[in-house]
């Protein structure tokens, strides 16, 4: 640990994923072990460490300008730039004002290490093996906070014909059982109510021939902690026991992120996807047949090399028609040196921002109208904090993932209590504590 006459201040900020987030988040934990006085990043630092995101083109947008936001806070600041747009796009990262290291996922487990050595002047070797998992690199858990991600997977070998990520991420490769289970249970004794099981496949999960489901009962059997949350999980990742386990568990949140990508088989197939809309629907409806008031999510592309006009109203139908009742919607962007950006028949811009907006409004209807069969049940809710423009109410998360806005004292924050819910505001609910 390095001796300072003060502490040196280090602020971080993440883009994209949850996965992203964790790595942040264990980065910053190694910093601080190795005497770094951890800062806001809206504060003025000696250290900026931007964790990017690339999979789209606004995505490498935002990831730019935390750069240029770090620089003007601090021109004598040294910044670090990491993660998935670090990984394919180093040389025109390293030439962005005040960028001193550029390190991509490749690395990204050594990076608290790897950057004491740099900020010492010391010259870096990158020997070793590259996208490898350290059985330090992970989170301490972010004070003030009442959920924490747990990472128990990386990388992707699907090579779906738009996305980026097996080229940012390297091969699939899980976390050791015990690691996850040492973690889960050091969160859970610093008061941490809920964990959240994050990776690019969690579905994937396969380390000495244990499968996800196999994980998830080592986790229910072997720690305490009160609520587990899951990550995106795909079709052909889904077993019949997985749903049984997810269901009859009430420590599992009624909350699932089921990535669609587009409501129509033949997009489906040029984006690779590996499943049908038939498996896909057949998945929605085991969870939505089983979890009773579950929410589920997923994400939708938007104008796909040529996504014909009938293509996406029938893909909206089939949405409208569905159990999801979540949706995140991407306009479709080219991404370097994947199959889908050498397509030559491309959507039009305004064609793709019209049909975003239409499936945006579909998404809202369908959420509000999800909203509007909660007033008069009672959610488990974990209260989180208070609402920065209101301070007299207190918000949390319901099982679901529903925001939840409700009075009481300080003493609710970060427990789960049951709340009934008295009306819908917009996107999120009233409620009133029934907690004793």
């Amino acid at each position: 640990m390095r001796l300072f006459s003060y502490m040196k201040k280090v602020a971080l900020t993440t883009l994209g994923c949850k996965l992203n987030q964790y790595e942040t988040e264990a980065i910053a934990s190694g910093l601080v072990k190795r005497g770094w006085q951890r800062v806001e990043f809206t504060q003025t630092a000696d250290l900026y460490v931007i964790d990017t995101c690339t999979v789209t083109q606004q995505a490498d947008y935002s990831s730019r300008q935390a750069i240029y936001q770090a620089h003007r806070r601090s021109q004598t600041a040294k910044i670090v730039v990491t993660g998935c747009y670090a990984q394919i796009a180093r040389e025109q990262l390293q030439t962005l004002p005040g960028v001193g290291l550029v390190l991509g996922s490749d690395y990204k487990d050594r990076l608290p290490d790897l950057i004491e050595e740099w900020y010492d002047g010391h010259e870096l070797i990158l020997n070793g093996i590259a996208f490898q998992e350290q059985e330090d690199f992970r989170a301490s858990g972010n004070s003030g906070h009442t959920r924490a991600f747990v990472k128990i997977q990386n990388g992707c070998q699907e090579w779906c014909s738009f996305c980026v990520i097996p080229m940012t991420r390297g091969q699939e490769r899980s976390r050791p059982a015990p690691w996850i289970i040492e973690e889960i249970n050091s969160l859970a004794e610093q008061g941490f109510k809920e964990v959240v099981i994050t990776g690019v496949h969690i579905g994937k999960y396969l380390w000495e021939n244990l499968k996800l489901a196999d994980l998830l009962n080592m986790i229910l059997d072997e720690t305490e902690v009160a609520r587990i949350r899951l990550s995106s999980i795909k079709p052909k990742e889904v077993s019949p026991r997985l749903v049984d386990l997810i269901a009859s568990e009430p420590r599992f949140c009624r909350h699932l992120h089921l990535p669609l990508q587009s409501g129509h088989d033949s997009i489906l197939s040029r984006m690779k996807r590996q499943y049908s809309l038939e498996e896909f629907d057949r998945m929605v409806h085991s969870f939505a047949e089983r979890i009773p008031g579950v929410t589920l999510g997923t994400d939708v592309i938007v104008g796909f090399p040529g996504e014909t006009e009938e293509e996406f109203l029938s893909s909206c139908q089939y949405i409208e028609n569905s159990p999801l009742n979540f949706l995140h919607v991407f306009s479709y962007s080219d991404r370097p040196n994947t199959a889908a950006s050498k397509m030559s028949d491309k959507v039009a811009p305004p064609t793709i921002n019209r049909r975003s907006a239409v499936l945006r409004e579909l998404g809202n209807k369908k959420w509000q109208a999800f909203l509007d069969t909660i007033p008069g049940r009672i959610l488990p809710v974990l209260v989180e904090n208070r609402r920065e423009k209101q301070k007299n109410l207190l918000t949390g998360l319901a099982d679901n993932y529903i925001r939840v806005n409700l009075e009481g004292p300080d003493s609710l924050m970060n427990q789960i209590i049951p709340v009934s819910i008295i009306r819908r505001e917009a996107r999120l609910l009233i409620g009133e504590s029934q907690s004793v």
